[in-house]
């Protein structure tokens, strides 16, 4: 057991921002919340990738059965749409010339070229599991059974973790440590975008980057 690793409570997350798996890199185990209303405009059903434009948000199109009181566990992905081929396209333009694309391709591209689940939590979970084994992450991971407003013993990140969060930009973004990307000359740097800017770019170096700044999260988060 890692010392005074953390028990998370994560909203779900679709190619999840390097944050989140800085997180998972440090943590004891994490729930995952399937009972919360779901919020709209976060990383649940988006992700932020890099291209020669800058951030582009590629965002899953969701149908929530009961409105806008649908809880997180209940939201289904839209059929009308071919996001996925739409996703994969934007994803290989932006990262196809970085050093570590094609190995990374063949862990990822699978999934893009199947019919998704009918939940989102569930795509969610089946893009997690194959980067956890990517990166050599091996930790306990459950589901809510319920919601609970205030978490007990927990680290509670379902609502710190998100696009919307910006009075945390300046003090967080002090853990993510500048690597190279491919348009850095052009924009600058950007951290925390989706953890495949970190993977395609990284590589093998991604478990350590991710081990450091998760560390670094877990002293802002304490510090308070």
């Amino acid at each position: 057991m890692k010392s005074q690793a953390p028990i998370l409570l994560l909203p779900t997350a679709y190619l999840p921002p390097i944050e989140y798996m800085a997180w998972l890199a440090v943590a004891e185990s994490a729930e995952i919340e399937l009972h919360e209303t779901y919020p709209k405009q976060t990383w649940r059903n988006r992700c932020s990738i890099l291209t020669a434009n800058g951030p582009l948000a590629l965002s899953i199109p969701v149908e929530k059965p009961l409105g806008n009181h649908s809880p997180t566990g209940m939201v289904r992905i839209s059929k009308h749409l071919p996001w996925q081929k739409q996703h994969w396209r934007s994803i290989e333009s932006a990262y196809s010339k970085s050093a570590f694309f094609l190995y990374y391709k063949e862990v990822l591209e699978p999934l893009f070229q199947k019919e998704p689940p009918e939940k989102l939590t569930e795509w969610n979970q089946l893009i997690l599991d194959q980067l956890l084994e990517a990166l050599g992450l091996s930790l306990p991971i459950r589901y809510t059974r319920n919601f609970e407003r205030e978490s007990s013993g927990k680290t509670d990140l379902r609502f710190l973790l998100s696009p919307k969060a910006k009075n945390r930009d300046v003090k967080t973004h002090e853990a993510f440590k500048e690597y190279f990307q491919p348009f850095l000359d052009r924009h600058g740097f950007f951290g925390n975008q989706s953890i495949i800017d970190l993977l395609f770019n990284l590589g093998p170096d991604t478990p350590a980057y991710l081990q450091q700044c998760g560390e670094e999260l877990i002293a802002q988060f304490r510090e308070g």
